[in-house]
C-alpha cells in the first residue's frame, strides 16, 4: 500500500487519549494537516527534498496544525506547523510559536534520535524517528510532563523516486 508523503505522527498517545475523554476535550486538525489511523498527517510544506537513506540532514517543513482544547478553556495547545531540523542522526522537532510578535519562530518542541529508513515496495522511503520532550515541549504541554519524557514516534515519508534504475 501507497503511503502518503509527510509526516505522520500522534504527538503523545496519553494525552491526545486524556483530552479526548474530557466532556468538553478534542483534537481539531486544521488544514491542510489531517487526521489518519497512525496519527496526524502533516503534508510536505514545499517538494519533499532529495532523500539519502544513509544521511539524513538537513530541515523537513510539514504544513497545518492539530489544536487540543478541553478543561473550559484552560487546556489549549496548538502545534502548527512542525519542522524537523536533522543532522547526524538527531534532530529537533520545532513548531511555530503562536500568539507571539514574531510570527515565524519556532520552538523546539522534541529532542529526536533518526531510525533506519525503510524503502516501501512503491519506491517511497519511511524514515521513523523517536521523540522526547523539550522544556519548550514541556511549557506547551501545560507543565504536566518531564522534560525527556517520550512522545509518540514520528514517521516522514518521502515520495518514491521516479525514473530510479
Amino acid at each position: 500500500m501507497a503511503v502518503q508523503p509527510g509526516l505522520t505522527w500522534n504527538v503523545k498517545d496519553s494525552f491526545v487519549a486524556y483530552v479526548e475523554a474530557l466532556d468538553d476535550g478534542g483534537a481539531e486538525v486544521l488544514s491542510p494537516a489531517s487526521r489518519l489511523e497512525s496519527g496526524f498527517h502533516f503534508p510536505w510544506g514545499e517538494a519533499a527534498p532529495v532523500r539519502d537513506p544513509d544521511n539524513f540532514a538537513g530541515a523537513l517543513q510539514f504544513l497545518g496544525a492539530v489544536r487540543f482544547a478541553g478543561h473550559w478553556g484552560a487546556l489549549d495547545v496548538e502545534l502548527r506547523d512542525p519542522r524537523i531540523e536533522l543532522a547526524g542522526g538527531t534532530g529537533t522537532l520545532l513548531v511555530r510559536e503562536r500568539g507571539g510578535l514574531d510570527s515565524g519562530k519556532m520552538l523546539p518542541f522534541a529532542g529526536l534520535e533518526v531510525g533506519p529508513g525503510v524503502e516501501e515496495a512503491d519506491g517511497s522511503l519511511l524514515l521513523e524517528l523517536t521523540a522526547s520532550l523539550t522544556g519548550h515541549g514541556r511549557l506547551l504541554l501545560g507543565g504536566q510532563y518531564a522534560v525527556g519524557q517520550p512522545l509518540s514516534p514520528l514517521q516522514v515519508a518521502f515520495p518514491a523516486r521516479h525514473g530510479r534504475p
